[in-house]
């Protein structure tokens, strides 16, 4: 087990945060860290100063005070994962030497994000997921069952976490050869469009290591998808359709795949579960 994965065992079970979802309030308190919620715009002098602008903040650290601050107005998922992040830092003593040469430090939606490319932002947010998912036990408990994206749908409400938090982890910590294919909405024009005309294009794909290894990493943005190309009318936002997806790699391979389709109406999730 890496060394992160063994620091968050031994805080969620020392913390006494081991029941889900995830108590960060058990937490915060057996690391002596409060936690406070307000709109940053209005509270500048709380941060730091990165020129003549004031950045979108959504959580923040403040390490002499041992504070943790959170954008207020956040919803309670993004809410939970800043927290989440800011006692990755904590708990970090690199974090804690390097990013803290000033008492506070502030997480925008840029360092939030999955991707980000600075490598301490990575790890907090990686140590936010194993806090989210105590560690191991989503994996565990959701390849006890069916490979499927309802798997995902059922567990993900137990954790308290996002269905994209959940499909992704679920896809990129799976042992058989699967992907996800994440699309993200494309701004309507017109109020005149509806649902089912509503478009949306290719933002990322996650795949399991062994699906890497046999197929393929990442796909190239296409054509926009319309929601009605899978769900057609009448469904709740909740439904899974099944589609068979074929992808046609340099060289003139190509292959088949059965995929499961659910969207949360601003993303449109496509899980590839097997070839066909």
């Amino acid at each position: 087990m890496p060394a992160r994965e063994e620091v968050v065992e031994a805080l969620l079970d020392e913390a006494g945060a081991t029941k889900l979802p995830t108590d960060e309030d058990r937490i915060l308190d057996f690391l002596d860290l409060k936690q406070l919620s307000f709109d940053f715009m209005h509270e500048v002098d709380f941060l730091p100063k990165q020129g003549n602008k004031t950045p979108e903040i959504r959580a923040a650290l403040s390490l002499n005070d041992r504070v943790v601050v959170t954008q207020s107005g956040l919803n309670e998922k993004r809410k939970r994962f800043g927290i989440f992040h800011e006692i990755g830092h904590f708990i970090s003593e690199e974090h804690r030497r390097k990013l803290f040469n000033v008492n506070v430090h502030a997480d925008t939606d840029a360092t939030l994000s999955w991707w980000t490319k600075i490598r301490m932002e990575r790890e907090a947010n990686e140590i936010a997921a194993e806090l989210l998912f105590q560690g191991q036990r989503f994996t565990r408990e959701s390849l006890d069952q069916p490979t499927s994206v309802k798997t995902v749908l059922q567990l993900a409400p137990q954790y308290g976490a996002s269905y994209e938090s959940a499909l992704r982890r679920y896809t990129e910590r799976h042992l058989l050869p699967v992907a996800l294919i994440v699309s993200d909405q494309v701004p309507k024009t017109s109020n005149e469009h509806s649902d089912e005309e509503q478009e949306f294009t290719l933002q990322y794909t996650i795949t399991s290591p062994s699906f890497r290894k046999i197929y393929f990493s990442g796909l190239e943005s296409g054509d926009a998808l319309r929601r009605s190309d899978f769900f057609g009318t009448g469904l709740f936002r909740k439904d899974v359709v099944e589609q068979e997806l074929t992808v046609e790699a340099s060289g003139g391979r190509c292959w088949k795949f059965e995929t499961e389709v659910f969207t949360n109406t601003y993303k449109l999730f496509q899980f590839i579960v097997k070839p066909s």
